[in-house]
C-alpha cells in the first residue's frame, strides 16, 4: 500500500485513492496509475489513469468510483 493515501467522500461512503507513476524506458515516457482503497484500506481498484500528459483531479476519481462501485 503507497504511504501516502488521499480521503475521498462519494455518495457519503469514504475512499483512499492514491496515484504512482510508472516510467516507460522504451518510449522515455510513462503513466499514471490509480489506486483506490475501500474504507477499510483494502485496494479495490488498481488501473492506469492518464498518461504523463494527462491531467489528474478529483472529479475523475469520483466518477470513477460512481461507475464502478
Amino acid at each position: 500500500m503507497p504511504t501516502e493515501l488521499n480521503q475521498i467522500l462519494v455518495k457519503g461512503e469514504h475512499f483512499y485513492h492514491s496515484f504512482s507513476f510508472d516510467i516507460d524506458d522504451f518510449i522515455g515516457d510513462g503513466i499514471w496509475w490509480l489506486q483506490i482503497y475501500n474504507n477499510d484500506r483494502s485496494l479495490i481498484y488498481d488501473k492506469p489513469f492518464a498518461s504523463s500528459m494527462g491531467d489528474l483531479n478529483k472529479r475523475k476519481v469520483r466518477k470513477i468510483i460512481n461507475e464502478e462501485f
